[in-house]
């Protein structure tokens, strides 16, 4: 499957499941609404209690988030491997998943910190020696670990769906996205940036027109309606991103099956 095949499905994904899209608007649009008062006015720094409040509503965002995650992409995949998905097996999916998102989520978070404190341990070592060359050698060697950081992130970004799909073990579906990602990378490169400048363009053109609408609100009525609409935005692209991927990766996936069948 080509690039532009798998973003052509992801569009058709989500247009043909138009339920699915509307049940990630309304739980976009709870969070944006239930934060509303949490936002500090224009000119107003936010209270400590505002920003700790804040942070609890983030954290249970993303709890909630992870069983929404496992309720859409079982009922992707449902889509597109058997063309009609079941909305009803939507919260089924979300608990059966959910774990194992949350431990995949944690280890790449883990990788991502690990990388980062082991960099910029290597920067603040040299600093007390005062030496330019030092200094400038360890800024390169952290340069280059983060490099490496992110390639192997990058080869992880289609665990989730081999995790659901393959219905594997956290560690299984890591493993298989190294293998899979990796000989394919360019395609998955390029997948990733079409989908990231496809949803910047929307994105500014719905942007730019809900806020010339909020401006002429209060400011209140003003979040409320920029909220709504980038919950829309988000439904409905969040299901393009997934779809395209999930495409993509079920038709790598078979290919490298019909390859091992040949060897054999």
């Amino acid at each position: 499957m080509g690039v532009m095949e798998a973003i052509k499905k992801g569009f058709s994904v989500a247009t043909k499941n138009l339920g699915l899209v509307l049940v990630l608007f309304v739980f976009n649009a709870i969070w944006n609404l239930v934060s509303i008062p949490f936002m500090p006015k224009p000119g107003e720094t936010p209270t400590p209690q505002a920003t700790g409040m804040a942070v609890i509503f983030s954290v249970l965002f993303i709890l909630i988030s992870i069983f929404v995650q496992g309720g859409a992409l079982g009922t992707v995949k449902d889509y597109i491997k058997e063309g009609k998905a079941a909305l009803g097996k939507f919260a089924s999916y979300g608990l059966k998943y959910y774990l194992k998102l949350l431990v995949l989520g944690i280890l790449i978070v883990l990788i991502i910190a690990v990388v980062g404190l082991v960099a910029a341990l290597i920067v603040a070592a040299t600093v007390p020696l005062n030496n330019a060359v030092v200094t400038v050698i360890a800024a390169i060697i952290a340069i280059a670990l983060g490099a490496v950081g992110l390639y192997y992130i990058l080869l992880l970004i289609l665990s989730p769906y081999t995790l659901v799909c393959d219905d594997s073990g956290v560690f299984d579906a890591m493993k298989k996205s190294l293998r899979v990602v990796r000989k394919a990378l360019g395609r998955i490169i390029l997948l990733l940036v079409l989908l990231v400048l496809i949803s910047l363009g929307i994105g500014f053109i719905v942007g730019f027109a809900a806020g010339l609408i909020a401006i002429a609100l209060p400011v209140t009525v003003g979040q409320v309606i920029i909220g709504l609409v980038n919950s829309a935005f988000n439904g409905y692209l969040g299901i393009v991103l997934m779809a395209s991927f999930m495409a993509i990766y079920l038709a790598l996936s078979e290919k490298e099956k019909t390859a091992g069948q040949k060897v054999f």
